[in-house]
């Protein structure tokens, strides 16, 4: 059952929520909410350090976070935010049992501001009500796109389109107090999970890319071994096993292989072979049919037997000095 606190007007509220989000009509000065510069930094350090915190379980953005809590609460001044603990304005669905209170808020309905009753999450404390967005973002899956999104730009746009605010110009307002109080130095500082790839860049399409962006090893061989380490079986390269680790990445939730032998190179031979064998000789290397299968083995090169193709993948990547030395 839930307790339902009934308050006839949130004072100043610029409330938000999951289906019909009511944002205020512009992005008022802070001079309008009778909040000093010394209050106004304190509100951004301590939802910038709760959301630092946050990303590195949930993924995020902070600067997206913080924004929101900014132009959902007014700095925090609301009746929602600063008796209930809500900063951003969340409703109170179906599947939610926690405390409720009953506000009027203002929404954009067929480009009309209208103002009705409204019934929103009420926690007893700020890490209640950090926690709960977290809750709130990563329990619907209309929000998932937003999991390990790193363009503050493309959040801010993602957040409105999948349904958090009925504002049409709520975008807009999240990226102006980003860019006016500068919220992306939150998102350079956030933490890398133990044991995870660091985040790349939303933007990529290719997971060698997006790994030499993070300046991590691309090589199809270490790949092979990061997709062993998050369950991608079989791992041969192929488009949709790339995108799934491309995915991972983006969210920061691409693990890393355990630690084991590090990858060594053989040393790059000379421009001018065309015989494998002879090219191994050349940097001093064992030549022998016996040790050429293991090195192929370790090159992914399957099979080997000594054809033409084989041997010249095998040279080629030795030529770039890219052929891995078997264990």
């Amino acid at each position: 059952m839930k307790k339902t606190v009934a308050v006839l007007m949130a004072s100043l509220m610029c409330m938000g929520g999951a289906a019909a989000v009511a944002s205020p009509d512009v992005v008022k000065p802070v001079s309008a909410y009778a909040i000093t510069q010394s209050q106004q930094q304190q509100f951004i350090n301590n939802l910038g350090t709760a959301a630092q915190k946050g990303y590195a379980q949930y993924r995020i953005l902070p600067s997206m976070t913080i924004a929101q809590a900014i132009l959902e609460s007014a700095w925090g001044q609301s009746t929602l935010s600063s008796r209930y603990y809500n900063f951003f304005g969340m409703k109170a669905g179906s599947n939610y049992h926690g405390e409720t209170v009953t506000l009027q808020t203002t929404e954009e309905i067929n480009g009309v501001l209208v103002r009705v009753n409204g019934t929103f999450r009420a926690y007893h404390s700020f890490d209640q009500g950090i926690e709960g967005y977290y809750q709130f973002i990563t329990g619907y899956s209309r929000y998932s796109n937003l999991i390990g999104e790193t363009d503050y730009k493309a959040a801010c746009r993602k957040i409105r389109e999948d349904g958090w605010a009925t504002d049409s110009g709520y975008t807009n307002k999240l990226i102006s107090l980003i860019e006016r109080y500068d919220l992306t130095r939150f998102d350079t500082m956030v933490p890398v999970t133990e044991g995870y790839f660091r985040a790349c860049a939303s933007s990529y399409t290719s997971i060698v890319d997006a790994l030499n962006s993070i300046g991590a090893e691309s090589s199809f061989a270490y790949r092979k071994k990061i997709a062993a380490a998050n369950n991608i079986t079989n791992y041969s390269g192929t488009p949709a096993q790339n995108t799934t680790m491309l995915n991972l990445l983006k969210q920061g939730r691409l693990k890393k292989p355990s630690s084991g032998p590090s990858i060594v190179y053989f040393p790059a031979c000379g421009q001018s072979y065309n015989s494998i064998v002879d090219a191994l000789v050349s940097i001093g290397a064992d030549s022998s049919y016996n040790y050429r299968c293991k090195i192929a083995a370790a090159n992914s090169i399957s099979g080997y037997s000594g054809t033409p193709a084989q041997n010249t993948s095998m040279l080629s990547l030795l030529k770039a000095g890219k052929l891995i030395k078997p264990n």
